[in-house]
């Protein structure tokens, strides 16, 4: 239910008592107050809203399932209907100053305002898909930053295999000198022995010499098909997640088009409620008599850039030709935007640099 404020006026100081007597009655939800009553809960909501003067009958009824002195109401519904009218004639009289009119048009633009927010679970709906859509994005900024991390533990790796390998040819060189130093040792010592000894000391020194080329080679190997091992992992590791960067860019992409198409759909059902409701208030106003009133709210549909916007509605709420005619000017403020667009970013996917072999 709205919030209603006292502003004078006699159906808003009956409605406010009449949902005392709701809240006495222990404050039945529309829903159940409809299976006592027989109404609809558009009906009720009406009558709880002080949007119109109730029928006697439909009065009657809600009083008796609220508990309530029926014929009381039903008199003071004959002595609001006086008030009313009397209200209206006083409203008339004192509206056809420029200020007045201006005051009448700013509380009927703060109703469409209210009229507006009253689709709350569309608009929840929608906003949580933004928050999700954001909660996406979020999520896939965050693996963006950790395969990026992930890329540099891997570069750091190969490049400290790469300064491993000069390590390891100076250790493959070092045994390589030992070896022949140890031969030219035992060359120095076997000068004097026979020739055996000499030839025994070289076989060992090829051996040495054989056996130093083959390990510095095999460390050489292992270290080289490690890296690449080791490179590869990685740069499928990081592919991978960049595949699923680009799912979850995707998957927010479509839940934020599925959010700015509810909030399109909402927009032009707003549009179309509210200019609805204007047609019924300019139907009431035209009865009543009070035709300027009536025009005042083409003016106010022109300056919300409602009218001709959308679908005209059918039946007895169907548009009518709005005069050509200057709308009040704006003092420079701006225009109101029932809902904003918010812009969608562009995304082109991943792109990963060639490996190189």
């Amino acid at each position: 239910m709205n919030v209603l404020e006292d502003d004078g006026r006699p159906l808003t100081a009956f409605s406010i008592s009449l949902r005392g007597l709701r809240e006495q009655a222990g404050n039945p939800t529309l829903t159940q107050l409809a299976e006592k009553s027989g109404y609809s809960q558009p009906r009720l909501s009406e009558l709880f809203n002080a949007k119109k003067v109730p029928a006697e009958d439909l009065l009657r009824d809600v009083v008796t399932a609220l508990g309530g002195d029926a014929d009381q109401w039903s008199e003071r519904l004959r002595l609001l209907r006086s008030e009313e009218q009397a209200f209206q004639k006083a409203t008339a009289r004192e509206g056809d100053s420029p200020q007045a009119q201006i005051g009448r048009l700013e509380l009927e633009n703060k109703r469409l305002r209210e009229l507006t927010e009253q689709p709350g679970v569309v608009i929840a709906q929608a906003r949580a898909a933004q928050e999700s859509a954001s909660h996406r994005i979020q999520a896939a900024v965050r693996l963006e930053r950790r395969a990026s991390n992930l890329l540099k533990t891997a570069q750091e790796e190969y490049r400290l295999l790469h300064e491993r390998a000069p390590e390891a040819e100076k250790r493959a060189a070092a045994i390589i000198a030992d070896g022949a130093a140890t031969a030219a040792r035992l060359e120095l010592r076997g000068r004097g022995r026979h020739e055996e000894i000499v030839t025994e000391a070289h076989s060992r020194a090829d051996a040495i010499i054989a056996r130093a080329e083959r390990t510095a080679h095999e460390m050489l190997q292992n270290a080289e098909n490690r890296a690449k091992e080791h490179r590869a992992n990685t740069y499928a590791s990081v592919n991978k997640t960049l595949k699923d960067i680009d799912q979850l860019r995707v998957e927010a992409e479509q839940a934020v088009q599925q959010a700015s198409s509810q909030r399109t759909s909402l927009e032009m059902r707003a549009k179309i409620e509210i200019e609805r409701l204007v047609r019924e208030a300019q139907q009431r106003l035209e009865t009543a008599g009070a035709g300027e009133q009536a025009r005042a709210l083409d003016l106010l549909l022109l300056d919300f850039n409602i009218t001709g916007s959308h679908a005209a509605t059918r039946g007895r709420h169907a548009r009518r030709t709005v005069p050509s005619r200057e709308a009040l000017p704006n003092n420079g403020k701006p225009q109101l935007d029932l809902i904003a667009q918010p812009p969608r970013p562009s995304w082109t996917g991943w792109t990963f640099p060639q490996q190189r072999q």
